[in-house]
């Protein structure tokens, strides 16, 4: 028998302090949620060429691999060589970002994805930060419930007198904060070198803005980088991505890990963080409950100077649909 959520929160051996959700996340809110890989979602509509530049610079990050034809064009043209083959590259290799893209979010975001939203309070009963590996919209979406429901929560972006939202990495020790470890599809680095948030203006739905930015050539900042060595280094190039990694290196308390596999050969990285962090006390949702014995066998080692509690993740939004906690709602009490 593993114990619910709701039941550590009761016996108080957990305090709903910082989260850490992974792509179950996502999934557990939408189960048609297509969670691959942009560049498998692509792969196969792209041409021979392209795909050979992806495999000569060891890489699915699209940013990364587009980052290097504009160098290359910039190099060419300085030489007076041709650069329109280099260019319908770049063209049909971001074409194939923006479909990826759309695959992965439907345009309207699907009506039971948006009633699966106003549902969830996960992010409601907790008090100090919100970790998420994924790079989806989703975390997006309930920022904004949270937002009005008039709590603050901060995910470092303001105007700073520009026109556009900006990283500034400015806390505010009442508010819920929220960091995207691997970035997100709603985030960019512009031609100033500032990273910058994708704004809904006058679209209906945030993905289409998303999608108007990439058309403009904006691409969005995520980590898809398979292994975790190739993941902390493009993390550590990257101001943004590195405060956040940063910031859960710096945490303390109590932590909650919620549709995260922990992967060792992708994910090490993160384990490294949290052992390198205060955390005291982790509890870790298990799905899949016919295995949990060699789950919980390979958290805890892991985190051998953790104290470690497990969880049904099955039952995890019932639970927190228990909790509701009353900070989300003016209350205050402490738990």
């Amino acid at each position: 028998m593993i114990a619910s959520y709701q039941e550590l929160i009761k016996t108080e051996k957990l305090k709903t302090e910082h989260l850490l959700i992974g792509n179950g996340f996502s999934i557990g809110l939408w189960k048609d949620f297509n969670y691959s890989s942009l560049y498998d979602n692509q792969r196969d509509t792209l041409d021979n060429k392209d795909r050979s530049l992806f495999e000569e610079l060891q890489t699915t990050n699209f940013e990364y691999v587009l980052e290097n034809i504009k160098r290359a064009i910039g190099i060419n043209k300085i030489f007076r060589y041709e650069t329109n083959e280099l260019s319908v590259s770049y063209e049909r290799i971001k074409r194939a970002l923006i479909n990826g893209v759309v695959n992965v979010h439907p345009n309207n975001f699907d009506m039971q994805l948006n009633n699966r939203i106003d549902s969830n309070y996960t992010f409601s009963i907790f008090t100090k930060s919100i970790f998420t590996t994924n790079y989806d919209l989703i975390p997006y979406w309930l920022h904004v419930k949270l937002h009005n429901q008039h709590r603050t929560i901060n995910d470092f972006f303001r105007r700073n007198s520009l026109y556009y939202l900006n990283f500034t990495p400015k806390k505010n020790d009442d508010s819920l904060n929220l960091y995207y470890l691997h970035g997100g599809l709603h985030l960019f680095v512009n031609e100033e070198n500032i990273i910058e948030k994708v704004r809904k203006n006058r679209h209906e739905f945030l993905i289409d803005a998303v999608t108007e930015s990439m058309e403009q050539n904006n691409i969005p900042l995520y980590v898809s980088e398979g292994k975790w060595v190739d993941k902390l280094e493009q993390i550590q190039s990257n101001k943004y991505l590195r405060f956040c990694y940063n910031s859960l290196m710096n945490i303390n308390g109590h932590l909650t890990i919620f549709g995260h596999d922990l992967n060792e050969s992708a994910d090490k990285h993160i384990v490294d963080a949290i052992n390198g962090s205060k955390v005291e006390v982790i509890a870790y949702g298990i799905y899949d409950l016919d295995k949990k014995e060699a789950i919980s066998e390979r958290i805890r080692s892991y985190f051998p100077d953790k104290e470690i509690y497990f969880f049904n993740s099955r039952t995890f939004d019932k639970s927190v649909k228990n909790i509701r906690h009353p900070l989300a709602w003016g209350e205050h009490r402490n738990w």
